[in-house]
This record gives C-alpha cells, sequence and structure tokens, in this order.
C-alpha cells in the first residue's frame, strides 16, 4: 500500500522532495484557479512515485521551487495526464519545461484508446476503478481542505503511474515510443508561454468582412489586452470582450470619448484602446493582415473528406490508433 502524505510547511516539503528524487519515476497532477487571473493560481500539487502518494499545498508553502527543479532537471521520467497546463504552470513558476514528459492521454490515443480519454476513463480501463468525480467544481482556494477532498487529491494520482506502465507497455509493443516521443514534443510546443500571438486575434467573432485596414485595428487591440491583462493577472477577456472589440472596430471611433460611448469599456482604458487604433491606422499597406479569403467548399468537396475520413478511420480502426491524432477534418481539405 502506498503511503500518503499531506505536506503543508517547507520542511515537510522539503522532505518530500528528497523522496522524490529518489525515485527514477513520478507522476504529478495541479489544482488551480484560472477564471480571475491571467497565468493559473496554483493550489495543490499532488505527486506519485511507486512508493508514495504527496499531496502538496502551495497556498500554505509558497515557493516550489525545489520541485519544479526534479520536473525539469531531465533526471527522472515525468508522467501526466492532458498536461498542457501542468507544463505551463511549470514554465511560469520555475521559467523552464519539463523533461522527460509523459503524457498518458496522448500515448492512449497511440494504442487505440479514445482521445481525448478522461483520466477516470484510463483509470477504469487499466486499474480496474471508478474514481470519484464528487470534488471536481471545487475551489481548491478554500481553507482548511476538507478530508475529502485530500482523499480525491490523492486519487487524482494514485493511478498514475499504473497507467502509465501499462500504456508503455503497450506502445513498445507496437514499436510507437518514437511516435509517442515526437506527440509529446509537440505538446511541449503547443503550451509554449512565450509562443507569440500570431493569429490568435482572428478568434474574435464578429470580425467577417473586415477590411485589412480594420483587421488590424483588431489585431493592435487584441495585442494591448493581452499585454495589459499579463501586467495586471487578470483574464483578457475581464479587460476587454471580443464582442466590445469588434463593435468598437465596426464603429471606426475618431478620438477616446467615443470609445467611451461603449458599455464595458473602463475610462483609463480608453485611450489605450485609441493608441492601438490609430497604429493599425498607422501601418503600411504590406504590414496589414489579410482577409480570409475561404470560400464553401464545392459538394464534391465534402464528399470527398467525408470518403477520407471513412478509410482513414477503417485504417487507424486495424492498427489501433486514434483518427484524430493522425488528421483533422481541416487536413483533409488541405490535401
Amino acid at each position: 500500500m502506498m503511503r500518503e502524505h499531506f505536506v503543508a510547511n517547507e520542511a515537510d516539503f522539503l522532505k518530500s522532495c528528497d523522496l522524490i528524487a529518489k525515485s527514477g519515476v513520478f507522476g504529478f497532477d495541479t489544482e488551480f484557479v484560472s477564471e480571475e487571473s491571467f497565468r493559473p493560481e496554483l493550489c495543490l500539487v499532488q505527486v506519485a512515485t511507486p512508493e508514495d502518494l504527496f499531496v502538496i499545498d502551495a497556498i500554505a508553502i509558497g515557493s516550489l521551487e525545489a520541485f519544479w527543479d526534479l520536473v525539469t532537471d531531465g533526471k527522472r521520467n515525468v508522467i501526466v495526464h492532458a498536461g498542457r497546463e501542468e507544463i505551463r504552470i511549470c514554465q511560469h513558476l520555475s521559467g523552464k519545461a519539463p523533461a522527460r514528459l509523459f503524457d498518458i492521454q496522448v500515448a492512449a490515443g497511440l494504442i487505440g484508446i479514445g482521445y481525448p480519454a478522461g483520466y477516470g476513463t484510463l483509470v477504469q480501463t487499466f486499474a480496474g476503478t471508478r474514481l470519484s468525480k464528487q470534488e471536481t467544481l471545487t475551489d481548491w482556494r478554500i481553507r482548511p481542505l476538507t478530508a475529502e477532498q485530500i482523499t480525491y487529491a490523492f486519487d487524482d494520482v494514485r493511478y498514475l503511474l499504473q497507467c502509465h506502465e501499462k500504456i508503455s507497455a503497450r506502445l513498445l509493443e507496437l514499436d510507437r515510443i518514437d511516435w509517442a516521443e515526437e506527440e509529446f514534443a509537440d505538446l511541449q510546443a503547443r503550451s509554449n508561454l512565450d509562443e507569440p500571438m500570431g493569429e490568435r486575434w482572428r478568434r474574435v467573432k464578429g470580425t467577417s468582412g473586415f477590411d485589412r485596414k480594420r483587421l488590424a485595428m483588431v489585431r493592435e487591440i487584441v495585442a494591448w489586452r493581452e499585454e495589459f491583462a499579463a501586467k495586471r493577472n487578470r483574464p483578457p477577456r475581464a479587460i476587454l470582450r471580443d464582442d466590445l472589440i469588434a463593435d468598437i472596430v465596426k464603429r471606426n471611433p475618431q478620438k477616446a470619448q467615443d470609445i467611451l460611448a461603449f458599455r464595458g469599456v473602463q475610462h483609463r482604458d480608453s485611450e489605450e484602446i485609441m493608441a492601438a487604433i490609430q497604429k493599425a491606422r498607422a501601418l503600411p499597406t504590406d504590414s496589414l493582415p489579410l482577409q480570409d479569403e475561404t470560400k464553401p467548399d464545392a459538394p464534391q468537396v465534402g464528399l470527398i473528406g467525408q470518403v477520407m475520413a471513412g478509410l482513414l478511420g477503417d485504417l487507424c480502426n486495424r492498427k489501433s490508433l486514434v483518427p484524430s491524432l493522425v488528421a483533422t477534418s481541416s487536413d483533409y481539405f488541405r490535401f
């Protein structure tokens, strides 16, 4: 039976890190709250080694530098499930990415288990145990934690290494370890905190039909919002909603006072929003974003896509693969 450690002070935390460091493999999960901040607020870290389980109270302890050193030093395998947020939290708090990462959700898709499979599904499949979902909506910032919450937190990593062991064995049988490592590297890249904003501004709804100059305004306002939200540690949409961005650009304001006419815009923000608009207006034509010229597909294109999806599904079924890890519907049409 695995030993359980609830860790709520620095001395116990450092002892726990010493125990974790002696293991060649460990899994971890996090509990955080992200609705009210730009970066997730870390509340708990749960860790599993082959012999021990740890629930680490991040709020009580503060800096977890010694733990993040173990995640990033490359001396042991680090197991996660759907680990994008764990990667991002690690990068934010340590400045480094996890090393030797293994994501059981991604790996399960490479052996024919549904993707993305929830942790409970994988635990039931590989450990034969059904997990409680009772604390799924818990606000993990509230103290003291109840006995039920602590048990839930332990269970969140209790079967992580067991799942990893069985999934790894199947990957080895299918000679897909290299595939898995490529997917893990891709997950790391897609989770990078420092990735450029790129085309994310195009997700703002209500901008179809905008000319290139107005699209530039949207892009500059979103860039300002992202930077401002990071400084204030607020969710970007709490600074300025997407629908307001589209409405402001549509009205083409000429001065900051015009922007204050929009309900939901803070007085202190109007000048900076106007500055972003003016910056877009000053751009030369070759620096303006291109319009989305995607046209509706002809009926036969949709039919071809359906046929390709069917063929891929049949092939993946025979090869114990999940189709969505091989190609998406948009990939079919690019061919």
